[in-house]
């Protein structure tokens, strides 16, 4: 008498192991490091020769904030309604680069923000270098995780502030539009940090202090909770035909693509990663051990049902 199989059975070998290989290593996790690095390197050029050289020197410099795409969201009224002005500390090029950003949106959704934001990469850059000294001083792993448990208390509330974002998008847009100046700038972090050479204490000098010591415990909190653009680039992305999926008939449910998410998606319990939040970075894609569990797929988006 034989016995019958099962048919949830897993057949050992069916879910093969990803290969780790070079081609893997290049093309994920460290071309986006190094496009983030590149663009990085480039604003901290412009923004240590403005600060040699100085803006009255007769010496023709461009500023860090002519490359600020949101710039390009806050003149935009005044660029419409009169068709050659700017608000102050903005440029056409801040038009063109919000135009590159939007067309990114609209193909790949958030990539902006996962593979070129200087700012997400230094918050990236201090969660990474967090975790690498939690791995070799116990006693801050243990001081780290001590804070985190007493912290688990608030996660209720992390889902109601991760619409802050568009609270600050409508104030800073509306309030350039209304009254013809950047009222967010002065509370900026990005602002704060490209204009750090001239040592003036500002509020975006403090949020971006708090920003930094918060990436210590969670990871990307300014995206997540507080970062206008990417509020703009994930509404927008919501029409983009490309979706990370994953194929609830290979997923283990091991939730390692939840646990590496650096904006704290429950990627694990869906089919299709819909949300404004995901910055596709890929570190899921890459930290997952299936092949074939999670793959990012382009199609027409589906509006409604």
């Amino acid at each position: 008498m034989t016995a019958q199989s099962n048919p949830n059975q897993v057949i050992p070998g069916s879910n093969k192991p990803k290969k780790r290989g070079i081609r893997t290593f290049l093309n994920h996790q460290t071309l986006r490091r190094l496009s983030q690095i590149g663009v990085g390197s480039f604003i901290t050029y412009l923004i240590v020769r403005n600060a040699l050289i100085g803006e009255n020197s007769g010496i023709a410099t461009t500023s860090p904030e002519a490359y600020c795409p949101f710039g390009g969201l806050e003149t935009l009224y005044k660029y419409i309604t009169t068709g050659t002005s700017f608000v102050s500390h903005t440029h056409l090029s801040n038009v063109v680069m919000l135009i590159a950003v939007l067309v990114v949106a609209l193909l790949f959704r958030s990539a902006f923000c996962g593979w070129l934001c200087p700012l997400g990469y230094l918050q990236d850059l201090v969660s990474k270098v967090s975790g690498f000294l939690q791995k070799r001083i116990p006693g801050l792993r243990r001081g780290i995780s001590s804070l985190k448990e007493k912290g688990t208390r608030l996660a209720v509330l992390d889902r109601y502030l991760r619409y802050l974002k568009y609270l600050v998008l409508l104030w800073a847009v509306g309030g350039a539009a209304v009254f013809g100046y950047m009222v967010f700038r002065d509370f900026d972090p990005w602002s704060a940090l490209i204009n750090i050479a001239e040592f003036s204490f500002t509020p975006g000098l403090i949020i971006l202090i708090i920003t930094l010591i918060a990436s210590i415990f969670i990871e990307r909190p300014w995206c997540r909770y507080a970062c206008p653009l990417g509020a703009a680039s994930g509404l927008l992305g919501k029409l983009s035909p490309t979706n990370l999926k994953r194929d609830a008939n290979v997923c283990t449910s091991c939730k390692i693509c939840t646990k590496t998410c650096p904006m704290g998606l429950k990627i694990h319990d869906v089919t299709t990663v819909k949300s404004v939040d995901c910055v596709t970075c890929l570190e899921c894609v890459d930290a997952c051990p299936i092949n074939g569990a999670l793959e990012v797929k382009i199609g027409l988006p589906v509006i409604g049902k």
